[in-house]
């Protein structure tokens, strides 16, 4: 297996928060930060692009590692020192190159304009399954979302409030997310709910935007999207917020 970068999407917003390694097996002890680098489409290296931290974020099994973004290359108004213009330059085109384990991976993509907004579910289409399959619940969701995040906080609830067991997996471009159940689906409503720690790949969140004014606006909150799966003879449709 090779190692993986995250976001894989071809296009990523200038102020993109983090990106996940993902190694085929632990890796923690044979990281080095010097072997990471971000390169420009000149191929010349993007100076102090990422936070340093005093600990790594690995995961519990050693295999992903979390890299965040130097805040002050993302966020506005935080001075007009040099070291705070953004890493990621809307129009341009970057590199995330790590090696390790003997591998090499590289993640190339250009860069569109910041995502400032709040997330907001009621923006989202959801497809829903057919009763008694085991298709996916297919949400839309009109940004790239954080992969990790998706496959943590999304969850499929029935009207009495038991969770469905779901696989969640995200599209290569990162706005489309299926959950897969482990049974068939029961015929009738369902609710798909999301924690108030979702986040999209900039960092914002359901009702709250990562880069908002102090005093402005209102914290994060969970959402939630009605759907009902359908009968055999419907033809497919997807369904806005409910």
């Amino acid at each position: 297996m090779a190692i993986r970068i995250s976001p894989q999407a071809a296009v990523l917003p200038a102020n993109t928060l983090r990106f996940y390694l993902y190694f085929p097996r632990p890796a923690e002890a044979h990281f080095d930060r010097a072997h990471l680098w971000l390169l420009n489409e000149e191929e010349q290296e993007v100076h102090d692009p990422f936070l340093v931290l005093s600990q790594e974020l690995w995961s519990v099994d050693g295999r992903r590692l979390t890299v965040l973004m130097e805040p002050g290359r993302i966020k506005r108004g935080l001075g007009a020192d040099p070291s705070h213009e953004p890493a990621l330059v809307v129009g341009r085109t970057y590199s995330l190159v790590v090696t390790a384990l003997g591998q090499t991976a590289r993640h190339t993509f250009r860069v569109s304009n910041p995502v400032l907004e709040a997330i907001d579910e009621t923006h989202w289409r959801l497809a829903s399954p057919t009763t008694g399959s085991l298709e996916s619940v297919v949400v839309h969701f009109g940004r790239i979302m954080d992969a990790a995040l998706c496959e943590d906080e999304i969850a499929v609830l029935t009207p009495s409030g038991k969770v469905i067991q779901t696989r969640t997996s995200l599209a290569p471009d990162g706005t489309t997310a299926r959950l897969t159940p482990n049974h068939p689906w029961p015929a009738g409503k369902h609710r798909l709910v999301v924690s108030e720690r979702l986040e999209d790949v900039c960092g914002n969140r359901v009702g709250e935007a990562l880069d908002h004014d102090l005093g402005t606006g209102g914290p994060p909150r969970a959402g939630m999207i009605n759907f009902t799966t359908r009968s055999i003879i419907a033809p497919p449709s997807a369904q806005t917020v409910s």
